[in-house]
């Protein structure tokens, strides 16, 4: 007697998975990097769009969380430089630290996120998001690093 196997997700089903899972907290992440949250929305909705437009293809590459953090990163970072009223604080590390120090303690320290968590996010494995935070603290001041985590959102 042969069983059937059920039928695998559909790109769509999929995408739809995906985008339940990482919504809430790439808008967490638009929002600590860009003040004004309407323009953090609109690019996070930016970002999901060109995403699932371009899914089946992104399903087939090697990391597809890394390629979709890649896509959302680069819609906040549109997003921050055209908005006025960027977080002062933001920008200051901004121009301190490399991109994937700045966002592995931005989602680990500011939001919160755990080492595997920040990982799954931006598509790398624990022990690279590991590196980027003790990079980060060798870099600052470790006042700052505490002001990140005395600030984080309710």
């Amino acid at each position: 007697m042969t069983t059937s196997r059920p039928a695998p997700p559909t790109a769509s089903a999929a995408f739809t998975a995906f985008r339940l899972r990482h919504h809430a907290p790439y808008l967490r992440y638009a929002h600590t990097r860009v003040a004004d949250h309407h323009r953090a929305d609109t690019a996070v909705e930016r970002a999901f769009a060109e995403l699932a437009a371009r899914w089946e293809e992104i399903l087939r590459t090697a990391n597809p969380n890394g390629y979709a953090w890649n896509v959302l990163t680069e819609a906040v970072d549109a997003a921050a430089t055209r908005a006025p009223d960027t977080r002062p604080a933001r920008d200051l590390l901004h121009h301190a630290l490399p991109p994937e120090q700045l966002d592995a303690l931005v989602l680990h320290y500011r939001l919160g996120m755990t080492l595997t968590s920040t990982a799954d996010l931006m598509g790398v494995d624990a022990p690279t998001v590991a590196l980027h935070l003790v990079l980060a603290e060798k870099a600052l001041p470790a006042a700052m690093i505490r002001d990140l985590e005395r600030t984080r959102p309710a």
